[in-house]
């Protein structure tokens, strides 16, 4: 019997909007080098999975607008290969279009699916787990995997999965799911932690394409049918026009809570990797490499000086002098710059929204 093929799916249609001025709508934060290792995050995300699957196994979905883009980063990916969404209906329209896809190259596949904007400490950790992940689902074949990580603090900015009953046989660290929790409050979060049973979700899925197009029939049938329709026409005549008519039909939901929170055959693979969803300039802080005065330069050249404790992402061939700041941020881009405490990087939002203001009065 022939291997099923493995295959990746990358969502990659996220804006990025609280790592301002940095991410912007031309190029969010999963088509920039953030932590200045000279990958982008895509790329990086890209890095991750090949030790798994081949160039003609990713699929990326993404924005109209940011075609070209991800065909740049990733030119080892056929340009066929990279979807494109009309406009953002969260992840389970995401999921769907891609799974329709891949089910027409191969109805046996196993699918990895995984943001394109996380920043995983020691890869080949997670991968292994992946791995784990993937012979249980093609085991099986009727289960949905999703990766938890090993909480180290109380977080109240992450879900949480409370791991049940351990599974029998040679899948380390993989567990039934009892519940899903989204973002607690702090005291909930304490309890989550100290309790030991819970670990993040780091929205990270393994199953196969029968087991993922069965679960979004019985939960979301709504947004299923719209993609069973595309089932009948060759991937290559879907045509810009009949994917928006399938979008325009699909409700704005998640797949945590549109599927895998109401589902039973659910399992979550811990693992013991390092792991960060780096969505505000504090989690970014808080990977990066720092000098031994706390001191984090991503980009470009800094002189600091009396300086501790600061963030620093200007352009590369650009030089900046720092002297007498403590825990700030000092981010470029294209001719804004962003000063402010590095606490303040969480208000990146209403720093945009005030200077548009301004800039429309003007």
């Amino acid at each position: 019997m022939e291997k099923a093929p493995i295959y990746c799916t990358i969502m990659a249609g996220g804006q990025g909007t609280r790592l301002w001025p940095l991410s912007r709508q031309a190029a969010p934060k999963q088509f920039l080098d953030l932590m200045g290792v000279g990958r982008t995050m895509l790329q990086m995300t890209y890095d991750r999975f090949r030790t798994i699957c081949e160039p003609e196994q990713f699929v990326i979905v993404t924005n109209d607008i940011y075609k070209e883009l991800v065909h740049k980063q990733l030119p080892e990916v056929p340009e066929e290969n990279i979807l494109t969404e009309p406009f953002r209906r969260n992840t389970a329209p995401c999921i769907a279009y891609a799974t329709g896809y891949i089910k027409q190259k191969s109805a046996n596949a196993t699918i990895i699916v995984t943001p394109s904007d996380h920043l995983i400490v020691t890869p080949s950790l997670f991968v292994e787990s992946v791995k784990t992940s993937i012979a249980f689902a093609q085991d099986k074949d009727d289960v949905l995997i999703t990766i938890g990580v090993k909480a180290n603090r109380p977080e109240t900015g992450f879900g949480y999965i409370q791991a049940g009953s351990q599974v029998e046989g040679d899948y380390k660290m993989l567990n039934e799911v009892k519940t899903f929790t989204e973002k607690p409050n702090a005291e909930m979060a304490k309890v989550f932690y100290e309790c030991g049973e819970f670990c993040w979700n780091s929205g990270v899925f393994v199953w196969t394409v029968k087991s993922i197009t069965e679960a979004l029939s019985k939960y979301l049938p709504n947004i299923q049918s719209q993609f069973d329709e595309l089932d009948r026409i060759p991937a290559s005549h879907w045509t810009p026009e009949v994917i928006r008519k399938a979008y325009d039909e699909c409700e704005n939901v998640s797949i945590d809570y549109g599927v895998m929170e109401k589902a039973r055959n659910v399992y979550v693979q811990q693992t013991e990797s390092l792991w960060a969803d780096l969505g505000g300039w504090g989690s970014i802080y808080e990977q990066a490499i720092l000098d031994d005065i706390n001191n984090a330069i991503l980009s470009g050249d800094a002189i600091l000086k009396n300086s501790e404790g600061c963030l620093v992402h200007i352009p590369e061939g650009k030089t900046c002098i720092i002297d007498g700041l403590k825990d700030y941020m000092v981010v470029e881009r294209d001719g804004i710059i962003l000063i402010c405490p590095r606490e303040g990087g969480k208000d990146a939002l209403k720093y945009k929204a005030e200077m548009k203001a301004k800039m429309n009065n003007q």
